[in-house]
């Protein structure tokens, strides 16, 4: 059973992202960045990483850091950031051939 913090906290990750990837997407625009795919692909993991790094800088790292009450919160806080850095490490290797396409772009 999903607890309200967690629904709250889910649901604001999910605006954050959504809010990023709007002006992520206004600033490929901005920078004539028309490459469809590449484009959307950009917008979606590159919001995607930085909000989960920000969870984890403002979130998951002082839970870790903080006295917990038992070794059962500290494996679940553990397991949230497992969790987090897979979903970061697979939203990066998904941009990567897509920033070098932007790269390329900006550099002609």
């Amino acid at each position: 059973m999903i607890d309200e913090n967690s629904r709250n906290a889910r649901s604001n990750e999910a605006q954050l992202i959504l809010d990023l990837q709007q002006r992520i997407a206004r600033k490929l625009s901005d920078l004539n960045y028309v490459d469809g795919e590449s484009k959307g692909e950009i917008i979606h993991h590159l919001a995607e990483v930085a909000v989960l790094g920000h969870k984890l800088f403002e979130i998951s790292i002082p839970l870790l850091l903080s006295p917990l009450e038992n070794s059962l919160q500290l494996g679940e806080v553990a397991v949230d950031i497992q969790h987090d850095l897979w979903e970061m490490k697979e939203a990066i290797h998904d941009i990567e051939p897509h920033l070098v396409r932007l790269v390329n772009f900006l550099n002609t």
